[in-house]
């Protein structure tokens, strides 16, 4: 799948420039329905966060402490988003694994595989943004990367879960193409690809859901 940077970059910036309250949560719908079309796999991931932290960028208009708080919450934004998406592909492997005369081991290991490096990628792409930036952009995105590596991400968590828990998963998948051919495996992979796709846009649509009003006590009723 290849997205249509120019129109996420343009998102992203108009969510960034806007008032700071929100850029977060704004950033993160805007990912998570970008990602929940076509198929989810790491070539999406990777084209789509560079699109997002270019967007952020653009949509800084002023060298200030606003700018570096507009931009750590876009960040923000994406790191949730991507989050959500290592718990579509986690679904999608289980999905798989139970359906094992359509998946090959090898083909469920190269999608777990590609699962664990999603953290370093993420991390990877604030800091080249941040080689690309100057001043008060470069030094945010540089802190950002830097605090990434150091303590961790919440796509780095949710990855680390999913990978634990799918260990015995995998272990108990008895269908195995060893040999399996390149176009086999590419047809394997576009398949999970597009499971993990679907996956993600019923996590997206459960996110996005109005929270029902709570239910006042009795007393305030009567």
């Amino acid at each position: 799948m290849t997205q249509d940077t120019d129109r996420i970059e343009d998102d992203v910036e108009r969510a960034v420039a806007d008032d700071t309250a929100g850029i977060s949560e704004r950033v993160r719908q805007i990912t998570l329905k970008v990602l929940s079309q076509g198929q989810l796999d790491n070539t999406a991931l990777k084209e789509v966060m560079g699109a997002v932290v270019s967007g952020a960028r653009k949509g800084i208009k002023r060298p200030d402490e606003a700018s570096g708080t507009a931009l750590r919450e876009a960040v923000k934004g994406l790191d949730q988003a991507l989050a959500s998406a290592a718990e579509a592909t986690q679904l999608a492997v289980r999905e798989a694994t139970s359906r094992s005369s359509e998946f090959s081991r090898q083909s469920i290991h190269k999608t777990i595989h590609e699962l664990g490096s999603v953290e370093s990628m993420f991390i990877d792409t604030l800091g080249d943004a941040a080689r690309e930036s100057t001043g008060h952009v470069r030094d945010t995105l540089q802190n950002l990367a830097e605090h990434a590596r150091n303590s961790g991400t919440a796509v780095g968590g949710r990855v680390q879960d999913a990978l634990s828990q799918l260990t015995q998963a995998v272990a108990d998948v008895t269908h195995e193409q060893v040999q399996a051919g390149a176009q086999t495996l590419r047809h394997q992979a576009s398949l999970m690809a597009g499971i993990a796709a679907g996956m993600l846009k019923g996590i997206a649509d459960r996110l996005q859901a109005p929270t029902p009003p709570a239910t006042p006590p009795k007393d305030e009723r009567d």
